[in-house]
């Protein structure tokens, strides 16, 4: 099957400038005609202006044959809400291929996140289409969010990112066993290198406003209390904590990059915070990426939470980095199967502990498997033996902050509470088989309707037991 035509989707600069990287590496192939989606999922779309206004993208857009904006076509809709209904998707894709002039052959659909909203609509309506998925960032290390079904696992060819753990394999679809294709640091850092220059080209100095390389902290405004993760008042509070961070280590200049969709107010209140500890704060552009940042003038050091700044700042440009504030990150993540618990985990471990987790990419491996475990025990069943064996080796503090000990009882791994003999793995397994052969799957039932109204506790330790055993795979 020949494949003349490649629909790209993207939401952020960064993550088009990683497919094209992968274009220019060789690792995605280039079809004849491309056409790039551009998704504009803010919460208020339409309060601002999508990344194609800004002067980087001029770097990247002749890449394309045609640029489309998707929230025009879904309008009054928000991009993240909208689906077609399955009978619907045919005539879509009749009218989306005369408007887009895709033609009839056949499709690649290259796009982020498969199996939710915007992307997920556009596999939906492209029901044939061949599909690559691309993940800019450290969530390409933990597990799929949802069950995609065969029907897109089946059809996923590729799953390329940045190498920002090298040695570790992504755990996205892996239960699909697609295959990942890293896109080369070099090729990101000379898309990276065009992008900075279209940026100059358009009236924003970098090399003339940042101070000289080493010389100051770059820190990397979060967007937390946005996604109810944090108040307004303790992410200002984590903030401070950046500035300390870089002031701790020696740092009298502080540049801060603010989240492109955070609010500004506040910032005041964070210079008066630098200025106290004897540090001297100014403020780079939101729409810059922070990579043209590090490619004009490389900070010593690079200060955040967890975000994809910090992963591209220690892999591909070698530049130090702190993580502040990963621990009450960690407690905040609700429920655990949340899909930034992976990236926090990894920052955690790379930023808080002996060095040997970056040094040893078998251990990280480890790690972002049994994370990811514990997260989706059903989908990613081989990955438990691997998870039980990480567990017996880590000490207290690490098993305590990377993992649930409630969650770790449910799927009867080491470092969970102690099991009393009613609720052991045999005794379990035993009254699962009589069940299913003498009683047709009832007990399950019963368990199942008393669960949310209490019940004895021998009939809820038979729930959380049996969990246990199906989780066994």
């Amino acid at each position: 099957m020949t494949i003349g035509t490649q629909v790209v989707t993207a939401s952020t600069l960064f993550g088009t400038a990683t497919v094209v990287a992968a274009w220019d590496a060789g690792v995605l192939p280039r079809r004849d005609r491309t056409v790039l989606v551009v998704q504009h999922n803010v919460p208020a779309p339409e309060a601002s202006e999508d990344f194609t206004r800004g002067p980087g993208f001029a770097a990247l857009a002749d890449r394309f044959d045609h640029v489309v904006a998707w929230n025009d076509v879904v309008a009054p809709h928000h991009p993240k809400s909208w689906t077609p209904r399955p009978a619907d998707a045919p005539v879509w894709e009749r009218l989306l291929r005369e408007r887009w002039r895709l033609g009839d052959g056949p499709l690649e659909l290259v796009g982020e996140s498969v199996a939710t909203p915007p992307t997920g609509a556009l596999v939906a309506i492209f029901a044939s289409a061949a599909l690559t998925v691309y993940a800019d960032g450290l969530m390409v290390y933990g597990p799929t969010r949802f069950d995609v079904g065969h029907e897109v696992g089946g059809r996923v060819e590729r799953v390329l990112h940045p190498d920002l753990l090298p040695g570790v394999r992504p755990t996205l679809l892996a239960e699909w066993d697609v295959p990942g294709a890293v896109v080369p640091g070099e090729s990101f850092r000379k898309v990276v290198a065009a992008v900075t220059d279209a940026v100059e080209r358009g009236g924003a100095a970098l090399a003339g406003v940042l101070p000289p390389a080493g010389s100051y902290a770059l820190v990397l405004g979060q967007y937390l209390a946005a996604v109810g993760l944090l108040t307004s008042q303790e992410e200002q509070a984590l903030h401070r904590r950046m500035v300390d961070a870089a002031a701790d280590r020696g740092f009298t200049r502080v540049l801060l990059k603010p989240h492109p969709s955070a609010p500004r107010q506040g910032t005041r209140d964070l210079a008066a915070h630098a200025a106290a500890r004897g540090v001297e704060l100014d403020v780079a552009p939101s729409a810059v990426l922070a990579e043209s940042v590090f490619d004009v003038s490389a900070p010593g050091l690079v200060v955040t939470c967890f975000s994809t700044g910090l992963a591209t700042a220690r892999a591909l440009y070698r530049i130090p980095t702190v993580g502040v504030g990963t621990e009450t990150l960690l407690d905040r993540l609700e429920p655990y199967p949340n899909s930034n618990r992976v990236p926090a985990v990894v920052v955690d471990a790379l930023e808080r502990t002996d060095e040997a987790w970056g040094e040893d990419p078998a251990r990280m491996q480890q790690l972002v498997r049994a994370v990811s475990y514990c997260q989706q025990p059903e989908r990613l069943a081989a990955f438990r033996d691997e998870t039980a064996a990480l567990l017996r080796g880590l000490d207290d503090a690490e098993l305590r902050r990377w993992f649930r000990r409630r969650r770790l009882t449910a799927l009867g791994l080491p470092g969970g509470f102690p099991v009393p003999w009613w609720r052991s793995t045999r005794l379990v397994a035993a009254l699962d088989g009589a069940d299913r052969r003498l009683l047709g799957g009832r007990l399950r039932r019963l368990v199942a309707s008393r669960a949310s109204g209490g019940g004895d506790d021998l009939r809820a330790a038979v729930g959380v037991a049996r969990a246990k055993v199906a989780s066994r795979g």
